[in-house]
């Protein structure tokens, strides 16, 4: 199949016509019929009773071209009816957007000389065969695939629009090496998929396709948490060639399944992907979009935390003091109902003094209850959230001002007393080992003794394993 658009297109409204046509019968209707003589000149008279299908269709062409399904159809076949329609004896100079003729010669095609609607599967299948044979005779099939590290789709196929799917690797057309992981364990992987049927003399660039899998890449992040990532090297083939490496994509890794699309969320899926790709964000969100991706690449959660703030200060606008006291007090107006906002206010206080912990800014602890990598993950579905309502238009970019104008309708009584000096270190306990050990990465092997005592020594500090040894400013605080 060259295009899948195009045939759900066709038979979605092959599929409303039979319907209609098969309850104008039960409703009295009547199939008229055309009696030819087949008989020879001196033989018996022998006849035929031919059923006026075609009449039978004009008659009722009104009620089915208005059918939803019905422009789609002609728009999905655009300005190939006017090449069907003269391959098949059609009249010429039907241009794509008056492709109805066309529609409705399919149509007749597809129950000629029946007396019945019901859908005839087997003769949709040869119909629309003869219409990509007629629309693609001249064109290659070009395909670029590339693996989805951490994604896992219940449907084995979810079609995204303009060429794009996620297919599942089990059933895909693709090499081994994009399926499997590299280290040939564990489940197939989820690839992204570009199709476009292409002439000899172009094709689809790897830029061009690094570019629309980086973009799905963004979009899967914003539906939904997970780390998600592009795998290395893409692969491309044209028509039945050979499949060619491409040079991108390796970002870091992810465990497989850890973001996770169940069945019968893939339309809303498409129109996300769809609006995000339309969205003309002002500067200061796309600036915030660019810092929720470097968060959302980041492998310490200790990093991610700093990104993802500075993400909620860019669309708060609370980058002087009074913006950063305020800051918990707007994201909980924003994202929590009335009754949750002093829960939500607390939860954002508590994250941002988690992060001058982790700066060496702040105490070592924080309030009772707060798991530091909860806290990390509530940030990032706030910033998520507020992000994704503001690329698909459900919010104005303006976030402080509707923020302070929801606060304004409420009482803000409750909620300025906590904007106010207050220290966050009553009722504080200390960190474990282990959720400080969750905040930071892996540490690097200890150095030789040798190497060891090369490395200059400051009081008071203690070495960061993701950093060098050469500038002093290279340390993190004692944790």
């Amino acid at each position: 199949m060259r295009n899948r658009a195009l045939y759900g297109a066709l038979r979605d409204f092959a599929l409303e016509a039979a319907a209609l046509l098969t309850d104008e019968l039960r409703s009295g209707a009547e199939v008229e019929f055309d009696v030819l003589d087949q008989g020879g000149r001196r033989g018996p008279a022998l006849y035929q009773y031919k059923p006026r299908t075609e009449g039978f269709i004009s008659e009722r062409w009104p009620r089915l071209r208005v059918l939803d399904t019905c422009g789609a159809a002609t728009a999905a076949l655009g300005n190939g009816s006017e090449l069907w329609l003269r391959v098949n004896g059609g009249a010429a100079g039907i241009s794509g957007e008056q492709a109805e003729p066309a529609l409705r010669a399919m149509l007749e095609r597809l129950y000629e000389d029946a007396t019945s609607f019901g859908f005839p599967e087997e003769r949709f299948e040869r119909l629309y065969r003869e219409v990509e044979s007629t629309l693609y005779r001249d064109a290659l099939a070009a395909r670029v695939v590339a693996q989805l590290r951490g994604v896992a789709i219940e449907a084995e196929r979810v079609d995204l629009g303009d060429g794009l799917s996620l297919v599942r690797g089990e059933g895909a057309d693709a090499p081994a090496q994009a399926v499997w992981p590299e280290n040939g364990d564990g489940e197939p992987a989820v690839l992204a998929v570009l199709e476009r049927d292409v002439t000899a003399d172009e094709g689809i660039t790897a830029d061009e396709a690094e570019t629309r899998f980086v973009e799905l890449v963004s979009a899967l992040r914003l539906w939904a948490p997970g780390r998600v990532s592009l795998g290395a090297p893409g692969w491309r083939r044209t028509d039945d060639g050979p499949w060619q490496p491409l040079p991108f994509g390796g970002g870091a890794g992810a465990p497989a399944g850890e973001w996770f699309l169940p069945g019968g969320e893939e339309q809303g899926l498409a129109e996300f992907v769809a609006a995000v790709s339309r969205a003309d964000p002002p500067q200061h969100v796309a600036w915030a979009r660019g810092r929720f991706e470097m968060g959302c690449e980041r492998l310490s959660d200790a990093d991610a935390l700093s990104d993802h703030l500075l993400a909620l200060r860019a669309l708060l606008d609370a980058t002087s003091d009074a913006g950063e006291a305020s800051l918990a007090l707007r994201v909980a107006a924003l994202c929590a109902e009335e009754g949750r906002r002093r829960l939500v206010q607390r939860r954002i206080e508590s994250a941002i003094a988690l992060e001058r912990f982790v700066m060496g800014g702040g105490p070592r602890s924080w309030p009772e209850g707060d798991s530091p990598v909860e806290l990390v993950a509530e940030v990032e579905g706030h910033l998520r959230a507020l992000l994704r309502d503001v690329l698909c238009g459900y919010l104005d970019s303006d976030l402080k001002g509707i923020a302070d104008d929801i606060l304004l309708e409420t009482n803000p009584e409750p909620f300025m007393e906590d904007i106010r000096a207050r220290d966050t270190r009553q009722e504080a306990r200390e960190p474990d080992t282990a959720e400080i050990e969750a905040l930071a990465p892996e540490p690097e092997p200890e150095p030789e003794p040798a190497a060891a005592a090369a490395q200059p020594q400051l009081e008071g500090v203690t070495q960061s394993a993701d950093w060098g040894f050469d500038d002093p400013a290279d340390f993190s605080a004692p944790v």
